[in-house]
């Protein structure tokens, strides 16, 4: 089993099957996840749906669908191997999603770096004309080198200003050129059908947990949502690491 912790607000995809909620008491319950909220999680077991505090709730666990290579592997900075994990659903076309990779960049990853996975998913809202295409593109640079995603994420938060529906195929053939890649290339990407269905696959696998708006980071399952402070998702994270070493002794 993979270790993935969710409380998140709506019900759960058909997806989420053979889930194992570990109760802080030690005692397992097997069945499937059916949502929550973030004081409460549901759990289908046998013929009915039983209702859980967070407060009681150590891990929730549940397989996930088959990895395949590449461009659709997770986008991981900081320790890949770390029991806590901050999945982040973002839109790279969201203010408050260049805000928080700011954060990201300044606070989250010289204070965390070395403990903790940060886990980039994709989150594009249709209410902004170039997130999706924006995302197709992240997917095609990762498959390059995944660190050059990375920064092409970072590159296209960063200049979300400068950039409009318009303009938005130029700055990419710029970057692609930049980092010794064709653009015609990286423009022909956009049209990809398996990066489409990446997106589209991170995208579903927000909505199933619940995501509305960007970011949301879910630390170790805790969600915190559009506008949060460094000290509020810190906390989360201290406590989350203190939790991770309680189980490992």
């Amino acid at each position: 089993m993979h270790l993935r912790t969710i409380i998140p607000g709506l019900v759960c995809a058909a997806a989420c099957l053979a889930d194992t909620l570990t109760l802080r008491n030690g005692q397992a319950i097997q069945g499937t996840y059916m949502g929550g909220t973030a004081r409460t999680v549901k759990m289908q077991v046998d013929d009915s749906v039983k209702t859980y505090d967070v407060t009681d709730i150590a891990t929730l666990q549940f397989t996930p669908p088959a990895a395949p290579a590449s461009a659709q592997q997770p986008m991981v900075e900081g320790r890949a191997d770390s029991l806590v994990r901050a999945v982040i659903y973002e839109d790279l076309q969201c203010p408050d999603c260049a805000a928080f990779r700011r954060m990201m960049d300044e606070k989250l990853l010289p204070e965390y770096g070395s403990k903790v996975a940060f886990v980039h998913r994709d989150f594009p809202l249709a209410k902004h004309a170039w997130a999706r295409r924006a995302a197709i593109a992240a997917r095609f640079f990762t498959d390059r080198k995944p660190e050059l995603g990375l920064e092409y994420r970072r590159y296209t938060m960063a200049g979300q200003a400068a950039a409009n529906e318009a303009n938005f195929n130029a700055r990419l053939a710029a970057f692609a050129k930049a980092h010794d890649i064709e653009p015609e290339a990286a423009i022909a990407a956009l049209t990809n059908a398996r990066y489409a269905e990446l997106v589209e696959r991170d995208y579903q696998d927000g909505v199933a947990r619940g995501v509305v708006h960007t970011p949301t980071v879910f630390v170790n399952g805790k969600p915190y949502i559009e506008t949060f402070t460094f000290e509020e998702i810190s906390k989360g994270i201290d406590q989350a690491l203190a939790e991770s070493l309680a189980q490992t002794r």
